[in-house]
């Protein structure tokens, strides 16, 4: 019996071969053998003739890289940001000492966050994404946990029945926290330059922040200019750092029609010109062709690839 209650407690004992991780993980044997040799992860003990055994962090690890890959990173890129969060204290193995089933899911961290929010409760509200960012892939932590909260309380505040002081409170310690991730983002390692801003006029950056955010911990050159970009002397500025696509957000159509004059702006540029993407709320009420750039529309996600698929043609 006390053999049992070790094996649940103690998450570093070696008792999978790497058959049995491989159908667990969900990767070919070959492939954690070349991650152990390559980058060190996991490192499995041996047993008496020489087989490797993994402990429940080993699967735990490589889970959390696998879920990394599956979201577009490369494994190189992953066990860097692996490291990153294991210098910074965070370590997805060690966040729980249950069983990995047992992992709290993204809507229970969702409910946690948004009632932390709502009670403007920093301390939960806190922990509760760094819960989720330790758990959960970056891009999937935007999409299903910080994206649905800040929306509700948005919609919320539309009917009346929150304070518009609690739609400030989440808002900002989103946008704490998203500038946190970006100053803690390594070194770009994809090629080319993105410029992304909020149309002249747009204020709402918290959106735009989220993709920016994702995109620099893919790994992307992103020069955030926040918001309210004005167009005068844009290229002048821009124009020595060649980007190859600017992108911009917009939540209001005013700020959307101020964009109107970038095809003459956008000549001034020296060759090859930049590509434009649109996104935004407002871009879903103007008519495809009334402004110059390729609109960019639905999930985080899916912008997110679409931006990556424009910068990789």
């Amino acid at each position: 019996m006390l053999s049992e209650e070790l094996q649940v407690v103690d998450n570093h004992i070696p008792v999978y071969n790497i058959k049995a991780v491989a159908r667990l993980v969900g990767l070919l044997p070959v492939t954690l053998r070349a991650w152990e040799r390559r980058y060190g992860l996991p490192i499995p003990k041996r047993g008496d003739q020489g087989y490797r055994l993994y402990s429940e962090y080993d699967v735990r690890t490589l889970r959390w890289l696998k879920s990394q890959i599956d979201t577009g990173l490369s494994i190189g890129r992953a066990t860097d940001l692996l490291h990153d969060m294991r210098l910074k204290g965070l370590d997805p193995a060690n966040e729980i000492d249950r069983p990995i089933e047992q992992i709290v899911s993204p809507d229970a961290l969702r409910d946690q966050f948004q009632n932390a929010l709502s009670h403007f409760d920093e301390v939960n509200a806190g922990e509760a994404l760094r819960r989720a960012f330790s758990l959960y892939a970056i891009d999937q932590v935007m999409l299903e946990i910080i994206q649905p909260v800040l929306v509700s309380f948005g919609e919320a505040w539309h009917r009346g029945e929150l304070p518009v002081v609690v739609e400030h409170f989440a808002t900002q310690f989103c946008m704490q926290n998203l500038n946190s991730m970006l100053a803690a983002a390594t070194q770009p390692y994809a090629s080319g330059v993105i410029v992304a801003a909020c149309a002249p006029g747009e204020t709402h950056q918290i959106g735009l922040m989220m993709v920016v955010t994702v995109l620099r911990w893919r790994g992307w050159d992103v020069k955030y200019m926040g918001p309210d970009l004005m167009l005068d002397k844009m290229v002048e500025a821009l124009d020595a750092i060649h980007p190859r696509l600017l992108l911009f957000s917009a939540t209001r159509v005013e700020s959307a029609r101020s964009l109107s004059d970038l095809p003459r702006i956008m000549t001034r540029f020296t060759p090859p010109i930049p590509k434009v993407a649109l996104g935004g709320q407002a871009f879903c009420s103007i008519s495809a062709g009334e402004l110059p750039g390729i609109y960019l529309n639905g999930p985080l996600t899916e912008m997110v690839q679409k931006i990556e698929d424009l910068m990789k043609s």
